[in-house]
This record gives structure tokens, sequence and C-alpha cells, in this order.
């Protein structure tokens, strides 16, 4: 249902005229939106609803990426970039060669992130540092090269200039804004675990040491800290066929062990709804009988506020929103320990006069 329908419905509760179009200079139609959305995030985020729930994740991590030019100077201090010259990371290396275009997702590990928040890192096997992964915070695409920006406090020594070998990867990402919880995680080829950690806490909690393992086959996924993923940008003599990317902050995911290849995941999750605002804005998936709770729940807010002081009005509408949750609740709860079995006739061999069909209650196997 359209948030305008909602409005509407709001305010004939108040006993105030219909309105045919959001207005941002209407006093009493602002308030009531602001209403509905506090309504809808107390009502929605309030219970496990089953028509939140989703199965169309995608999670795609590119595979690790190694090379052995030298990519760093004498020394690199926190904040500044550091490039290749132009050799083995050159951009000409990952053009299409029919077309003559660079593909879009062609690049070092991580930077392909287009379609997905990733948080890239680098391994400098070849400094004094050669277990320590540090955070790309940007990657840079220009004509020839690529400039990384790393945001940890380090200072590469000289001899990773000399032997020049690293490591690029990326085994997390940051999970988009509309996922609310993450139910459970599928790879098509092996089994996979779902973990969670908490949110303020690093992956690394979990898995201390993930660069000791790289594999084509994830085992485990950890679902939790807040982290920020790398964003992507073009210089002056960028590559039109790639796009920019800023960087999200969000809940993150992380697979072990690494990625050696690219990993393709499905996941499902329970959506998180964001505030509406627009006349056609609306909850996508969100039913009928529930869109009128939260209707209520704003008209009753309306009156407990100083838009209609009217407690005795406000407890009524109390009443019919805790009776209208308490049906729609009700009318998702399942028994797991019972199956309901259709059939087209009654227990007796007749069909049943009162219903299409009839259903047998059996208790399912423990």
């Amino acid at each position: 249902m359209a948030l305008l329908e909602m409005v509407n419905s709001v305010r004939g509760k108040l006993r105030e005229e219909r309105i045919t179009t959001i207005s941002a200079t209407d006093f009493l139609t602002t308030e009531i939106i602001e209403l509905i959305n506090d309504a809808g995030s107390e009502i929605l985020e309030g219970d496990d609803w089953e028509f939140d729930v989703r199965h169309d994740g995608r999670l795609f991590l590119p595979s690790s990426q190694t090379g052995t030019t030298a990519m760093f100077g004498d020394s690199f201090i926190s904040g500044n970039p550091i490039y290749d010259n132009g050799a083995s990371v050159s951009l000409s290396t990952l053009e299409d060669t029919d077309s003559g275009e660079v593909f879009e997702d062609v690049d070092l590990a991580g930077f392909r992130c287009s379609g997905n928040s990733v948080r890239s890192r680098l391994l400098a096997t070849g400094s004094d540092y050669p277990n320590t992964s540090w955070i790309i915070t940007d990657v840079t695409i220009d004509a020839s090269w690529l400039v990384l920006t790393l945001g940890s406090n380090l200072n590469l020594e000289s001899d990773a200039a000399e032997t020049g070998a690293w490591t690029t990867y990326a085994n997390e990402a940051v999970l988009p804004a509309t996922v609310k919880d993450v139910l459970s995680i599928r790879n098509e080829e092996e089994p996979l675990r779902l973990d969670f950690i908490n949110r303020d806490l690093e992956f690394d909690a979990r898995i201390p040491r993930p660069t000791d393992s790289f594999s084509g086959v994830p085992e485990v996924a950890i679902v939790g800290g807040t982290m920020t993923s790398t964003s992507r940008t073009t210089g002056t003599d960028a590559w039109t066929t790639i796009s920019d990317v800023d960087a999200r902050t969000g809940v993150g995911i992380t697979v072990w062990p690494i990625p050696n290849t690219d990993i393709h995941l499905e996941y499902s999750y329970r959506v998180q709804h964001a505030d509406l605002s627009a006349d056609t804005d609306s909850w996508d998936g969100v039913p009928a009988n529930v869109i009128r709770i939260i209707e209520w729940l704003a008209f009753q807010k309306a009156l407990d506020s100083g838009i209609q002081n009217d407690p005795e009005a406000a407890t009524r509408a109390e009443r019919q929103v805790e009776k209208r949750r308490l049906r729609a609740q009700a009318s998702q709860t399942r028994q797991p320990n019972l199956r309901r079995i259709p059939t087209s006739f009654g227990s007796r061999g007749g069909r049943n006069s009162r219903s299409r069909w009839a259903t047998q209650s059996i208790t399912a196997p423990s």
C-alpha cells in the first residue's frame, strides 16, 4: 500500500480531509508520515514476520591475486597511495581481446566491487610483514596503473621494493542496507556453515589468522562486525567502462578459507524496511492486515501527541492495535510437530461440505 493511502487513512481516523499529494509544507501530513514510519519500525522490527523473509541474497567474492612486481617504494607511510610501475598489474593486461575494452569485473581482487561492497586487503609477502594484511581503503584506476590507498598505520620497508611479492584478496563484504538478519547461506558446490559474532567485534576474534589458508571451497561464513568497504574511483585518464563505487559502512560477512577462485554464494535473510517519504513509497511484501495495524498505531500516537490530545480515544486505539497484532501473529504461527496433509475427501470417504479440502493432522517424526 502506498504512503499516500496510509496518510489518508490516518487523516480519516483523525477526521481530517483527504489529500491528493504529499506536500512538505503541510505540517499535519509531515507529522503523520513521521508517526507512520515510527509505527512501522515498531511493528515490523518488533516481530519476526514470515513475509519479511527473502531468498534472493547473492554474494560474490573474487579470487585472490598474486604478483612479484616491485609494488612499493623504499618506504611507505600511512595515508599515501602506493602503485606499481605499470608492469604486472597494468590495466593493459586486463583488456578484453575481442572488444578492446576493459571488463567491468576484471581487475585486482576485490576491486571489481561494482555489485558487491567488498573490503579488499593487501598482503605484502615480500616485506618485513609477510603475514600482516593491510586494509585497502580505496583503489584508483588510471589509464595504465592501479593506485592503492592503505588506511593502516604502517611503514613498508625497502625489502618490499626488492622482492615485490604481494597478494590481494577480498573475503569480506558489507551486506546491503536491506538485510536485517541473515537466516541461512548456501554454496551450491559444497556444504557451508553459518556462524555469527557480535557487531562490535572484528572477524579476527573468530578467525585470528585467516591468511594461513586460501582455498576455492569456503567452509565457514560469519556474519557480524561492522565494517567499511573499499571504494573505487577513476583517475583523470580513466577507462570509461569502469564506474566509481562509494565506500559503504554496515554489517559485514566473511568467509574462510580466503577464496583463491571466484566464489558465488546465495543467502536467505530478513528484510530491513526503509522509511517512507514519497506518495508512491511502500513497504514491499507487507500484507494489508499488518499495514492496518501500523495505521492504527500511528493514529494512537497522534492521539497521544500534540496533534490531537485525546487519552480515551488513544486507549481505544491501543486496544485495536493489540487485537489486530495478536490476530496477525496467530495467523503466521506454525506448529512444528504437526503436518497437515491435504486430501480431497473426508475421513469417511465423503467430501467435506464445509471446505474445499479436508485436512488430517499427524505427528511429525522426531
